[in-house]
């Protein structure tokens, strides 16, 4: 083997790495094309992100302000209308979830039932009564409420009629008493649900919120407060928040475990091809020159392009075909090319025990360990120095100055 060989086979990886990269920017710009226009269909079609806000009582006062016209410096009074907010005294809510993938085109989407029982409690801790009303908004403008009721201290609101984005319920709220206000629905949503307690930084008391899933895995978003409690149910999971005086910025929300998607997964196979074909083109090189194989730098090229083959073959097919079935069909595709035809370059032996073996383990096995992600790096890493061993260790005899003449 000459050195002119070795630097046309680096040139031919530089080449085919320049490939695989604009492959997997076709990849991404097509999934995020896919993904921007279907999530818009499926929130119309099922329901939007849920961020439902904490109800308050809001009533108003008129004080008199003193003012000074600017013309006769005489001082005068005008009243003033000025709003204020009560919080819940107590907060007892429940909200169970049940998962619903949906797909559209390419893309699955964490869609999800959720039903919502609120109990809240108001308290006039005033000397005076105050007619004012309850603000309660829904969680999202894009959703159907099926169920959904409002009961005040026994009685049920009647909520027919246009609402908007929110209701509000009258309210009057005697001195040093409390009023009662249970708010039940259910709903659809999207990907991640979201309980606020206001804006800014808030004080909360008495607050209980107690949240079921019928699934595994679930997220807790960046901004959001983890559970006090959690207790692993045959369905799934219970979370508990538990708080007798809290002052927090944060709010408390739970994120939907999401689904393989074909697109993302693709991209990242394609992206990380290079790695493979350097390990690939390597151990041709080794053991092509150890064992005097006259391989051509053409023959780095064919075979290149029959591992290239495996990521434009599943790139495409996956739209059509589960994941997991396309990627051992392009694997399938890929070994067939590249066996037989060195096979007929050199001889069966060398054709499965280094180029069939070596395409196994690089290509299929290493891009097959982004099924599991969280052990991607873990799974490459172990292969790449178990293979670095046999090649050190079955060459340890070699002299490398003949065989690089």
């Amino acid at each position: 083997m000459t050195v002119w060989r070795v630097f046309a086979v680096i040139g031919i990886f530089i080449a085919a790495t320049i490939g695989w990269m604009i492959l997997g920017v076709s990849i991404v710009q097509r999934t995020k094309h896919a993904d921007d226009i279907l999530t818009g269909e499926v929130a119309e079609l099922w329901g939007s992100e849920h961020v439902q806000k904490a109800p308050s009582f809001i009533y108003y006062s008129y004080e008199k302000e003193k003012r000074v016209n600017e013309e006769t410096g005489k001082e005068f009074y005008v009243d003033v209308k000025k709003t204020h907010f009560y919080d819940p005294e107590r907060s007892t809510i429940s909200v169970d979830f049940s998962l619903d993938y949906r797909r559209k085109g390419l893309i699955w989407f964490s869609t999800y039932k959720v039903i919502y029982n609120g109990k809240y409690v108001f308290k006039n801790y005033g000397d005076k009564s105050l007619h004012g009303f309850c603000e309660f908004q829904f969680p999202a403008s894009g959703a159907v409420y099926d169920n959904f009721k409002i009961v005040i201290d026994g009685d049920e609101f009647d909520t027919q009629g246009k609402m908007g984005t929110f209701i509000c319920i009258p309210v009057y709220l005697e001195s040093q008493k409390e009023k009662e206000m249970i708010i039940t629905y259910n709903s659809q949503g999207l990907n991640s649900w979201k309980y606020l307690f206001g804006e800014g930084v808030t004080s909360v008391k008495n607050f209980l919120l107690t949240t079921k899933t019928n699934f595994d895995n679930p997220d807790f978003p960046s901004g959001t407060i983890s559970p006090s409690e959690k207790e692993k149910i045959p369905q799934g999971w219970k979370f508990i928040w538990n708080y007798k005086d809290l002052v927090t910025g944060y709010n408390i929300g739970i994120e939907m475990p999401k689904k393989m998607n074909p697109g993302p997964l693709a991209s990242r196979i394609s992206f990380f091809a290079p790695i493979p074909l350097l390990f690939f083109f390597t151990t041709l090189l080794i053991f092509g020159g150890v064992q005097k194989r006259n391989l051509h730098p053409m023959h780095f090229f064919l075979l290149g392009a029959s591992i290239f083959s495996f990521h434009l073959l599943y790139a495409y097919l996956v739209d059509h075909i589960d994941i997991h079935v396309t990627f051992w069909i392009s694997a399938c595709v890929s070994l067939l090319l590249a066996v037989p035809y060195m096979k007929k370059v050199v001889d069966t032996k060398f054709a499965i025990l280094v180029v069939g073996l070596s395409e196994l383990i690089f290509l299929i096995l290493f891009s097959y360990a982004f099924f599991w992600p969280g052990w991607t790096g873990l799974i490459i890493t172990i292969g790449s120095i178990l293979t670095l061993a046999i090649l050190m260790f079955s060459t340890a005899k070699v002299k490398w100055g003949e065989v690089f003449k």
